[in-house]
């Protein structure tokens, strides 16, 4: 299994190596055998008490379930298929439902704390939106580490996100890569013309660098941003769907979930591909701290344009990229470096060596 994390290996050698410290090691004096035995019986007694208890307060799915996709033996029933469905996307999804609620809970209480009921919950959101989701970010990481140190885990175990062993120049090219792809992406939605489904891209774009709070719109959209998405969709969510489904079917859901709450269409189409292959960069390296970067990089054109366009506010009348020529260039040139960081990410880690070292 090709889990990113795989917490439950080498349980069963762990126990066992414990059980035989415990066999091995010298009996205190003044006791007897029998009182060693009646001792761990007590032990033992209270132990299955407390994981009793413990099964009885808990709520939810059983991450150890031994039933799932990758298990189950046989053909499946379409109610079979189902049930599974929907308890894993139920399961999986906790981590995201907690962001969500934290979220506009923050929104909804920061509008009267936040001394603007003068105003419409529309301009609020414009100045104060910023400021109520950093804040839910914190809350939301709060929240997950305590949930994952009452499940016995590590919070960094649960999102897969790991310092040790990260290499930096595969940290350099996936920033550099994010950046390139972004402008690639860019470009080519730019020139999507107004049909169907999709608005334009300059329509939708400028309605990011509609904020007051330069800083905190730029820490969000650098920091804040990557670290909680990748952590939720890349690192809970993928994470739990990898220990139940196929590699393809968790990364592919888990993609279209993570672009569908970027609301409008010409979002969810550059979310879902920026989403791939972020998913892909976590499954090859195990590790999400590599597309947190890579996320940090498809949003760095953001981040320039805002800070330009908050630099010289007359620039947001005339349109961004204008000029099709210039678009065009912007994106081949995006799209050229995205190519040759590829290429030197495959030649310094080959497909074979790298997935054997994560299903191992």
């Amino acid at each position: 299994m090709s889990y990113l994390f795989d917490g439950e290996a080498g349980l069963e050698d762990d126990a066992d190596d414990r059980d035989e410290a415990k066999n091995d090691a010298p009996r205190e004096s003044g006791k007897t055998d029998g009182e060693d035995s009646a001792s761990d019986d007590a032990r033992e007694s209270s132990a299955d008490a407390s994981f009793g208890r413990k099964k009885k307060r808990k709520k939810g799915i059983d991450d150890e379930d031994p039933v799932s996709f990758r298990t189950a033996t046989g053909k499946l029933t379409i109610q079979q298929i189902l049930y599974y469905v929907v308890r894993d996307l139920f399961y999986a999804a906790g981590p995201m439902i907690t962001y969500i609620v934290i979220t506009i809970l923050c929104i909804v209480v920061g509008y009267p704390l936040s001394g603007m009921m003068r105003f419409s919950f529309r301009e609020y959101m414009v100045e104060r939106s910023n400021l109520m989701v950093a804040i839910a970010v914190v809350l939301t990481l709060r929240r997950l580490h305590r949930r994952s140190r009452k499940g016995g885990s590590t919070f960094f175990e649960d999102a897969a996100l790991f310092h040790k062993g990260v290499s930096w120049k595969k940290i350099v090219l996936a920033v550099v890569f994010g950046t390139g792809t972004a402008l690639f992406l860019s470009a080519v939605l730019t020139l999507i013309p107004k049909v169907w489904v999709f608005a334009t891209y300059q329509t939708q774009v400028s309605r990011i660098y509609q904020r007051y709070d330069i800083l905190l719109t730029i820490v969000e959209s650098a920091v804040l941003t990557p670290l909680v998405e990748e952590i939720i969709f890349r690192g809970y969510m993928l994470n739990r769907l990898l220990r139940r489904w196929q590699d393809l079917p968790a990364l592919l859901v888990t993609t279209l979930i993570f672009s569908i709450l970027h609301g409008s269409s010409i979002w969810i189409l550059y979310a879902f591909v920026m989403g791939l292959l972020i998913g892909q960069l976590s499954l090859r390296e195990g590790n999400i701290l590599y597309g947190i970067f890579l996320h940090a990089g498809f949003n760095l054109p953001s981040v320039v344009q805002w800070f330009t366009w908050f630099l010289h506010p007359e620039r947001q009348s005339e349109g961004r990229a204008t000029d099709i020529f210039q678009t065009i260039l912007t994106g081949v040139t995006g799209g050229i470096v995205a190519v040759l960081v590829a290429l030197l990410y495959r030649r310094m880690t080959p497909d074979k060596e790298r997935w054997d070292e994560v299903k191992e």
